[in-house]
């Protein structure tokens, strides 16, 4: 996957006055640059795009928030899109995953959740192509509740490969959720699967090859909220938020 970050003067990107001295947004679990009012470019091959983005309140003052999603450029018919939105970190589980549907190019997600200094916003982007040719062209803006947009980050998806399709009759359920011990992951309608878990700032706890059933050990993980992706013949299936509670 190759990429390539565009920076671009905020009141082009943003097309609103809030203060970069006020809100952060950020690439990835380490990352320290502040990527607000920019645009991340993504080359994709045979995979999914899978993006973690988080955003700060440095402004000291606690407020309420929601993710939107803008479409600017009509993306392929194939196309299916996740974003999960909710707090870092999320012991509550307040926040969760949603398939927005087609044809969407205005998505406001239904969960607000209160940003601190002790906690971000979490923006994870799940993008597949399906077979598709083409480009995703979306911005993510962090907006209060009175639809104020107080940050934002454009991402570019592009030049999609050939892959294989998920049939629709191929389905996923997991359970216990949350969990002590042992997680039981079932998949139907398909014997080639994989899964990867992922904690909420994006780093990969465990991802493995699996056939229709699987049974996952959490008891070394930590206390928390985690994000399970299941990939089916090649192509993501369902992504879904798990707690893990010791």
């Amino acid at each position: 996957m190759n990429k390539l970050l565009l920076s671009i003067t905020a009141c082009l990107t943003l097309g609103f006055s809030a203060s970069a001295q006020d809100y952060a947004i950020y690439e990835g679990a380490s990352s320290t640059t502040d990527i607000s009012g920019t645009t991340v470019q993504v080359q994709v091959g045979s995979s999914t795009y899978e993006g973690f983005f988080f955003g700060k309140n440095l402004t000291g003052t606690p407020i309420e928030v929601k993710v939107r999603r803008v479409s600017l450029i009509a993306p392929p018919a194939a196309v299916t899109e996740q974003v999960c939105t909710g707090p870092i970190p999320d012991p509550n589980a307040i926040g969760n995953c949603f398939d927005i549907a087609a044809g969407n190019s205005n998505w406001l997600s239904p969960n607000s959740y209160i940003i601190d200094a002790t906690n971000k916003a979490n923006i994870e982007v799940h993008i597949d192509p399906h077979g598709s040719m083409g480009m995703v062209h979306n911005r993510y803006y962090i907006e209060d509740l009175s639809g104020n947009k107080l940050d934002s980050i454009d991402l570019k998806v592009a030049n999609f490969a050939s892959i294989k399709d998920v049939k629709p009759s191929v389905t996923f359920n997991v359970y216990p959720n949350p969990a002590d011990d042992v997680l039981t992951l079932n998949v139907q309608g398909s014997s080639e699967n994989s899964v990867k878990i992922v904690d909420v700032l994006g780093n990969v706890v465990m991802e493995d090859k699996m056939n229709t059933t699987k049974k996952i050990d959490v008891r070394d993980l930590k206390n928390g909220v985690y994000i399970l992706t299941v990939y089916a013949n090649g192509s993501l299936l369902q992504t879904r938020r798990v707690v893990v509670r010791h």
